[in-house]
Formats: C-alpha cells, sequence, structure tokens
C-alpha cells in the first residue's frame, strides 16, 4: 500500500495561502524558493503550474512503478486554510470584527462551503483522473473546508485577543487541533482502506 499526501494549501510566514499565487513568502530566495523543471530552476514559478509538473511527476512515476495487482494508491487532497473570513461569510451583512479564523468556535452550517472551489484541487482532480491507474482521492478539501473552527489560532502566543483577531500573521489557521479533525481523516482513510 501506499500514500500520498500533498499539503498544497501551505502556510507561509506572511500568514497567507501562497500556493497558486506565483509569489515567495519570503524577501530573499532560498534553496526551497525555486523549482526544477527539465534540468532548470525557476524562482517563484507560478504556483498551480509548480503543483500540476509534481501532480504530473508523481502520477508518471506511480503509474509506471507501481504494481496495482500488489499495492493500493491512496492520494489525500489539499488540506485548506481559514484565513479569509470572507469565504465562509459570503453573502452576509454583518460586520467581520475577525480577519482570520481566531475565535472561531462552530463549524459552517450546512453541508456545502460557501466560498470558492479551491483551484489546486482542480489540479489535483485533473491529474488523478489522466492516471493509467488512478489513485484513490482521501478528499478531505470540503469537509475540512467547513472546519474553520478546528486551528489552533486561539492559542497563537501571549499577545492580546484584538491582535490575534486582526493580524492576519498572528492566527494559526492553517494547522488543525489535536484531537480534532485529523482524526477524522484518519477514519476516513481506515474506512476506505478496510471496507
Amino acid at each position: 500500500m501506499a500514500v500520498f499526501d500533498l499539503y498544497a494549501a501551505s502556510c507561509s510566514t506572511s500568514g497567507t495561502d501562497t500556493i497558486g499565487q506565483g509569489k515567495s513568502s519570503q524577501s530573499s530566495n532560498s534553496w526551497w524558493d525555486y523549482v526544477e523543471l527539465g534540468g532548470k530552476y525557476y524562482p517563484d514559478m507560478d504556483g498551480l503550474a509548480a503543483l500540476e509538473s509534481g501532480m504530473k511527476t508523481w502520477a508518471n512515476w506511480v503509474d509506471n512503478n507501481i504494481d496495482r495487482s500488489k499495492t493500493r494508491v491512496f492520494f489525500q487532497a489539499i488540506s485548506p486554510t481559514h484565513y479569509n473570513p470572507n469565504e465562509w461569510n459570503v453573502g452576509k451583512t454583518t460586520v467581520m470584527t475577525t480577519k482570520n479564523c481566531y475565535d472561531e468556535t462552530a463549524p459552517i452550517s450546512g453541508t456545502t462551503y460557501p466560498g470558492a472551489y479551491p483551484e489546486q484541487m482542480r489540479v489535483v482532480d485533473m491529474v488523478i483522473r489522466e492516471m493509467r491507474n488512478p489513485a484513490y482521492l482521501l478528499d478531505i478539501t470540503m469537509l475540512s473546508a467547513l472546519r474553520k473552527d478546528g486551528h489552533p489560532s486561539i492559542y497563537s502566543g501571549e499577545m492580546s485577543p484584538l491582535k490575534r483577531a486582526t493580524d492576519p500573521n498572528r492566527a494559526d489557521c492553517c494547522h488543525w487541533c489535536l484531537p480534532g479533525l485529523p482524526d477524522t481523516w484518519n477514519e476516513l482513510f481506515y474506512t476506505a482502506l478496510f471496507y
């Protein structure tokens, strides 16, 4: 069995989701700011293009090297961030007092996320569909998007609640509390694996 997890909706030092924006979150280029493609190195490559290239490289390797009669391949989808409350307050007229997930105490009600479907998931969906032997996609993205309350944002250091609520660099809206949502991902994986 092979399990792959791509953390494409990455946390940056600026507290924003940087994949797909084509910009580095750091002021100086470090070795991780470059993407190698065909023997050439590209600084600050477009995030979605880099994701697609990496996903296709992975998919090609899986198709050519994994004996699917002996091995099941699972791919865990993207874990979303919750830095922008406009995503889950679509259509509401209330004034927002926070610029991130700080002090969120309840999941989004309903079964659909009011914000946009992540562009990264469109890339993941496309690449997996194009595989000769597609991996089993553990799609946790929408389930996780509904859990704006599951981040450790209220535990982000020794600062005032106002500072954590209004400074997008301070609240941790990309990692998850344990126990919590990652346990649900494990239960879904366990079910897909054994049932």
